[in-house]
């Protein structure tokens, strides 16, 4: 009686841990704990993913630093992008050094110091051939793949077949260059993208002049020139270092601006960076800093001082370090300001005869890239409400120790991280968000000069967040099933047939 009184117990418990069914698919309970790796899209969902038609707005997507193959126009060299056994075992080519390099020159504003460099191509993987071996690591192609299966038609491949017209663009620029000066061509970009997509709706619904709007993923510092743009639109920084008119002008054509580990408030990486080098990989020598120092977006994306990134160690709750003032770097002898990266400057600045001569060169590019980093950032932490016909949305890494604190010696120059926090590797959460406490006062809630209308937090590092299966299932779904009131107003009207 007792060995059936068991048997019966143990097939209820087997009954209620299985489930009523055998055929019922579903594996779910009331008490279930399992955790699942990737979504099952819905019906609506798919539906969503497959519709094409003037509801669903095209996507532009705008890379980070780093993000874009650069080629010489007259040589047809690779610049960035690519590298060789030859780059790992000997360091990088004089010729590879001075084409990387930004040319500097005194008297001239940086818009006009021009080169034959170019942007060819937004960068999908960094190509490696050593010995005849060929290895890729990841930069762009995992978020254009996300955005494909999403429904988006890619326009640097073949119309598929189905498929009347391109629907996803990424715009590449020369991420060395000031964020103003690109914010002018992203303008341009959009136009040319707005002109192909009403002349698309023309063919494929009759419709003349269609009001088309677009929606943007800013990955990095492509979401600082984004949210530029979208406060400024094409307007250049006035040349008597106030700001421009902040009038929202991009939102005009812009519906949705999504940002992904972008450093609003700037990171410190930018900093140590200038000082030590930029080292891409462990397999690959580091950029020196007589080069990267000549990148205005470097200083762009510099740390806020009201962030306390920067402190002297002998008043560690003292004045912050004033890290765009030229008068600090250069008594500080920080990045191109040192004469120990007179050797690089030789390379880069081959008219220049004596070492006097290119560090007077060297300074004088400080000071116009710390000015205008200043006037830029100045102008990114205005505090103002979008139109509501905008939205903007956050995704930021949080479970990474991240550089915070930088410890300097005002006597010496030199300087130790002393402090670390929640961030992607190289972007503070804190810093993506705009937390406005992050270097003053605590107090409960946070808040932020950019008015976020969806914050998520993702775990995962600065690339690795464009690859997650969480950014994958939230992006898809604030694109597709999230309306702004602009796509609210446009669903007033009737809809077009999906295709």
């Amino acid at each position: 009686m007792k060995n059936r009184i068991a048997f019966s117990a143990i097939i209820l418990i087997s009954i209620i841990l299985t489930g009523c069914s055998s055929t019922d698919p579903s594996t779910g309970s009331y008490d279930s704990g399992a955790v699942y790796d990737h979504p099952l899209y819905s019906t609506i969902a798919r539906k969503s993913m497959a519709y094409e038609g003037v509801d669903r707005n095209p996507v532009i997507v705008v890379h980070g630093f780093l993000g874009a193959i650069l080629k010489n126009e007259k040589t047809g060299a690779t610049i960035w992008g690519a590298f060789t056994g030859a780059d790992v075992i000997k360091g990088f080519s004089d010729d590879q050094l001075k084409g990387l390099a930004v040319p500097m020159e005194i008297g001239k504003p940086l818009k006009d110091l021009k080169s034959d460099v170019y942007p060819d191509s937004i960068l999908k993987k960094v190509d490696v051939r050593i010995l005849g071996l060929h290895f890729s690591m990841d930069a762009y192609d995992k978020m254009l793949e996300t955005l494909g299966k999403a429904g988006y038609v890619s326009d640097d491949k073949p119309l598929p077949e189905g498929k009347r017209y391109f629907s996803l663009f990424d715009f590449y620029y020369d991420w060395r260059r000031d964020l103003p000066e690109n914010a002018g061509r992203f303008h341009e970009f959009i136009q040319q993208k707005r002109a192909y997509m009403q002349e698309q709706y023309k063919k494929c619904y009759g419709l003349e002049n269609y009001d088309v709007q677009f929606d943007v993923i800013g990955h990095s510092m492509g979401g600082l020139l984004s949210r530029y743009y979208l406060e400024y639109g094409s307007q250049d920084l006035p040349e008597n270092g106030s700001l421009p008119v902040l009038d929202w002008r991009g939102t005009r054509h812009i519906d949705k601006l999504i940002v992904v580990a972008t450093p609003n408030a700037g990171y410190l990486d930018t900093f140590v960076e200038m000082q030590k080098g930029l080292k891409i990989s462990k397999e690959l020598p580091a950029y020196p800093p007589g080069v990267i120092g000549t990148f205005a977006t470097y200083y762009q994306m510099l740390p806020l001082v009201s962030t306390r990134s920067l402190v002297y160690k002998d008043d560690p709750n003292g004045k912050p370090v004033d890290i765009f003032d030229p008068e600090v770097w250069i008594s500080m002898k920080w990045g191109i300001a040192n004469p120990k990266h007179d050797e690089t400057l030789k390379i880069i600045l081959p008219n220049a005869k004596t070492a006097e001569e290119r560090h007077a060169i060297a300074i004088d590019h400080l000071k116009k890239c710390l000015r205008r980093a200043k006037q830029f950032t100045d102008a990114m932490k205005v505090d103002t409400v979008p139109p509501d016909d905008v939205a903007l949305y956050l995704f930021a890494g949080d479970s990474v120790p991240t550089r915070r604190t930088v410890q300097v010696d005002r006597n010496t120059g030199e300087f130790e991280v002393s402090d670390y926090e929640a961030g992607d590797g190289k972007v503070l959460a804190s810093s993506a968000r705009m937390d406005d406490r992050e270097g003053g006062l605590w107090r409960p809630f946070g808040a932020s000069p950019i008015k976020w209308n969806v914050i998520m937090h993702i775990f995962a590092a600065h690339m690795g967040i464009t690859s997650s299966q969480e950014f994958a299932d939230n992006v898809a779904y604030y694109l597709l099933e999230v309306t702004t009131k602009k796509q609210a107003e446009k669903r007033r009207q009737p809809v077009l047939p999906a295709r």
